[in-house]
């Protein structure tokens, strides 16, 4: 009867200590969404101006959010058109810079995927996607209130998750570069 009773006792503590757990790892979560840097009117690759913006990128995201453990950016397919590269191109000179990883593994509009695996990241996590796709992203981890409306023509958003007494909380902050329209090279 005693051992039963310990036997219990001992997966109700282990129980507990899961669910904890879990909860804190959620309550760390820090989801930081940037969209690609600008991008010429005909084209799919950055503009001069969205590559310097992405040049200045790693001394602003690193201030803000230090080093992150992953990255994600959608799939670049092999096709005519490379236009989810520019997000990648975006993100990459933080990337190098740090030596970061770059999950590229699902499709720009995978949003409830996409979802999911954020979900079961920890720590800072930064994703670099289309804006117009952000919002939905935004909506599938939870976030119920606040604008999630993204214009066309802001480049220096920054929307950030994060997870407090177990509901999703998004706020806003800017990277604060104004990058220069020319090429230096």
């Amino acid at each position: 009867m005693k051992k039963t009773y310990c036997l219990h006792l001992l997966c109700l503590f282990a129980i507990t200590l899961i669910t904890l757990s879990a909860h804190a790892q959620k309550s760390e979560l820090k989801l930081v969404f940037i969209r690609h840097a600008e991008r010429p009117e005909n084209g799919d690759n950055l503009s001069c101006k969205g590559l310097n913006r992405s040049l200045s990128l790693p001394a602003v995201l690193y201030r803000k959010f230090g080093k992150p453990g992953l990255l994600y950016v959608p799939s670049v397919k092999s096709s005519a058109r490379t236009k989810h590269a520019r997000m990648f191109q975006t993100i990459s000179p933080f990337a190098i810079k740090y030596n970061l990883k770059i999950n590229s593994s699902y499709e720009a509009d995978d949003d409830k995927n996409l979802a999911k695996a954020l979900l079961k990241e920890s720590g800072t996590v930064i994703i670099v996607w289309e804006h117009n796709n952000i919002r939905s992203i935004i909506e599938k981890l939870g976030v119920i209130s606040g604008n999630t409306e993204w214009p066309d023509s802001d480049f220096d958003s920054i929307r950030i998750v994060t997870y407090s007494k177990g509901r999703a909380v998004m706020t806003k902050d800017k990277e604060a570069i104004l990058p220069s329209s020319n090429c230096k090279f």
